[in-house]
């Protein structure tokens, strides 16, 4: 057993310290990546084997310790008996193995048990730390294992939910001292030095700096953007296979929804083009039956449904329509073909299809195009449909069943799983406590999410586990998620105070292309673009959908109709004048003493100045690594002000009212947007920034922003009105500004 602590031996301790931590850069990810839980009893055994062999345990003591502790945690992890007292475990303990053990022999890996997964990680980890161990004391050699780890983060980072952005840095800061440590352990052992403790700062002290150094100017330096495209989106394309679940899946359209969560990553893949001059979402089914994990149909379907022909008027009727608007088109032209249509709201009729018939489902309201009794791919459709008529009067007039109540129509609509905890329902009558008729209560609900921290995430999103609620963990456990997260929320919540809603699937918009001289506007729709939301239902208006997912905005939407309007062409905006970033002010100073002290003599802060200086003084050496790490400290705040900015800019502009805090704010905004590397050009319309940024965060918010800009300079408009009604708006855009 080591009995010596000099400066080998310190040096020795300090990398065996650097390779547990690279070791453990192994296992951050795997909990994100599999179903491994308890993940903090294998840290602690990589520690405690190399802890073993640094202090140069007898291998047989060593292995007995290590062993003990294995089996204590695997009995306290899967037996629930004490591991002192009753033998039985043992037993069972011995036959889990080897059950396993015949099912790995016969390759039946799926059967395996748990045990005996853990147990071979266990294993496998006990071979890792002993080769690190080699590498270390024998070799002096770590590089293959640091150049492994790079390439296993960058390759999970890349393919996988885990961010390894930190991970890196981290590595790269742990990699280097290691290599600089063992190139000083191979000189010395070449060429049989002495090293004393003087010789041995000579070379840390300028290594550690060095390092230090050049990881904070790598950090802090600006990035090129990626030459190459993401290959994810290909990858998973080529694999094929979309939808929702546990896992990593890629985005899209699918018709499983029975067990939501999980991550998503992203998919470019075009599903269809729509030319039309009215941006919308795109409808293709509905859902009504939550499991307490995800969605399925109350029936089920049997194909049967109303049949409509082209040009024949479609037997389903969503919500009211102003019968006195004129009719208004959308061409759709597939490139990712299904045997469904997508539809917009109020859809009139099908002006143009190569099918015989369409069929809508009366169960999920999606739309199956048939040619004779086959169902066919269409690769070209049009729509004829109108503006669909949302009554706010109508809607807030309501605050019960009325006739529905009486025939049961809508109790499917009002289904919740018998498990659902109580605290859901308290959470959704707390929402809408004060709300006396539906449409409030719906939109205070909508907003629920966007007032408090919810935050929008395709990646750091769990799969509920055991009988856990796929809600309930949403909204009190990890508050971040997709659509299906805040949709679901929605209508759970809903139906909790007795409100009919129900769960739809479609795409969003997509992204505008081009627009010609007639008005019309081409589309691009992708995998990207696949989406749910909320519709409830109003007794006198119909089916009204509603958006909760953090960061969208539903055109036909009543809380958007009031403030978007129909886009003409406008001069060219003037860029408002450049406002100097608000500051907080600074409390005046008091006099102070002539000697420059901050207080006299015998005051808590005389004393605690001249110890400043009683310590600059004794430790100069030291006194300038702490300024040169403060002046660091400083660059790197600055460089990355645009993180910290936006929240010094909301609570400034938080109270603040006034004529001028609107336009104020707006340039506030412009100014963050360009620290964010969003930067407009010279000759740039506001419009088209705007529009630029809305593509770039997914979102219209800097459009709204935008419009209400322009009318308090071009009409005059009153900017202290405005301003409360904006302000949430503009605090969820430069938040975004944030990531």
């Amino acid at each position: 057993m080591r009995t010596d602590f000099g400066w080998n031996t310190v040096t020795l301790l300090v990398l065996y310290v650097l390779s547990f931590f690279l070791l453990w850069e192994w296992l951050r990810p795997i909990d994100q990546i599999t179903d491994t839980d308890n993940l903090s009893f294998f840290i602690i055994f990589a520690g405690l084997s190399l802890l073993l062999y640094f202090f140069e345990v007898d291998w047989r003591i060593s292995g007995l310790i290590k062993l003990l502790y294995v089996v204590i945690v695997l009995q306290t992890l899967y037996f629930s008996v004490p591991f002192i007292g009753e033998g039985e475990w043992v037993a069972a303990f011995l036959a889990s193995v080897w059950e396993s053990v015949i099912l790995t022999v016969q390759q039946d890996w799926n059967n395996v048990s748990d045990l005996y997964r853990s147990l071979l990680f266990f294993i496998l980890l006990w071979l890792s730390t002993y080769l690190l161990h080699y590498w270390l004391a024998v070799r002096k050699q770590l590089f293959l294992f640091y150049l492994f780890t790079i390439v296993y983060v960058t390759l999970l980072d890349t393919f996988s939910p885990y961010d390894g952005t930190n991970a890196i840095i981290r590595i790269i800061l742990f990699g280097f001292l290691l290599m600089g440590l063992l190139t000083l352990q191979r000189v010395t052992d070449q060429e049989r030095l002495h090293q004393s403790a003087g010789q041995y700062q000579k070379w840390l002290i300028p290594l550690a700096l060095m390092v230090a150094f050049s990881s904070v100017i790598a950090y802090a330096a600006p990035k090129s953007e990626p030459i190459w495209p993401d290959p994810v989106p290909f990858l998973q394309s080529f694999a094929g296979g979309s939808g929702s679940g546990s896992g990593v899946n890629r985005l899209g359209y699918g018709e499983d929804d029975s067990s939501l969560g999980g991550p998503f990553v992203g998919d470019e893949t075009k599903v269809f083009e729509v030319v039309t001059n009215d941006e919308q979402y795109w409808r293709i089914e509905t859902k009504d039956l939550y499991t307490g994990k995800g969605w399925d149909q109350s029936q089920e379907s049997d194909g049967s449904g109303a049949a409509f022909a082209v040009g024949e008027d479609i037997p389903l009727n969503i919500s009211d329509i102003d019968e006195e608007s004129e009719p208004v088109t959308a061409s759709i032209e597939v490139d990712l073909t299904y045997n469904h249509l997508v539809y917009p709201y109020a859809p009139d009729q099908v002006l143009e299809a190569d099918a015989d018939r369409m069929v809508v489902d009366s169960i999920s309201e999606k739309i199956v195009s048939y040619q004779g009794e086959e169902e066919v791919e269409l690769e070209q459709y049009e729509w004829e449909f109108r503006e669909p008529r949302y009554s706010l009067q109508a809607m807030r007039d309501t605050t019960g069943l009325g006739d529905y109540e009486r025939t049961g129509d809508l109790q499917r609509y009002l289904q919740l799983p018998e498990n659902l905890p109580d605290r859901v329902r308290e959470l959704a009558v707390e929402i809408t406590e004060g709300e006396d008729n539906w449409y409030d209560k719906a939109s205070a609900v909508e907003d629920y999410f966007s007032r408090n921290g919810f935050v929008y995430d395709q990646f750091d999103v769990p799969v509920p586990s055991g009988d856990q609620d796929y809600v309930d963990q949403f909204l009190f456990e990890t508050q971040r998620g997709y659509c299906d997260n805040f949709s679901t929320s929605m209508v759970v919540l809903l139906r909790s105070v007795d409100i009919p809603a129900r769960w739809v699937k479609g795409y969003t918009q997509g992204e505008e292309i081009t627009r010609n001289e007639d008005g019309l506007t081409r589309y691009e729709i992708t995998n990207n673009n696949a989406h749910s939301w909320v519709e409830v239902f109003f007794p006198e208006v119909g089916w009204v959908p509603f958006e909760p997912t953090v960061g969208f905005s539903n055109n036909v939407s009543l809380n958007y109709d009031l403030d978007l309007d129909t886009e003409t062409e406008t001069p060219d905006t003037p860029e408002p004048q450049e406002q100097e970033t608000p500051e907080t002010p600074a409390p005046l100073e008091e006099d102070t003493p002539a000697g420059g002290g901050p207080a006299g003599d015998g005051s808590l802060f005389g004393n605690m100045w001249d110890g400043i200086k009683t310590f600059v003084s004794e430790n100069r050496f030291i006194s300038g690594l702490i300024g040169v790490a403060f002046i660091l400290a400083g660059v790197i705040i600055y460089r990355l002000r645009f993180r910290w900015m936006p929240y010094v800019l909301i609570y400034y502009y938080k109270s603040k009212r006034g004529d001028d805090v609107y336009p104020d704010a707006y340039s506030a905004l412009l100014k963050q947007l360009r620290r964010y590397g969003l930067k407009r050009s010279d000759n740039q319309t506001l419009r088209s920034y705007a529009k630029e940024i809305d593509e770039f965060f997914g979102s219209r918010e800097m459009s709204r922003l935008t419009d209400e800009y322009e009318r308090i300079i071009y009409r005059k408009d009153d900017p202290s009105a405005k301003w409360p009604e904006m302000r949430e708006l503009w605090e969820d855009l430069i938040k975004r500004t944030t990531g």
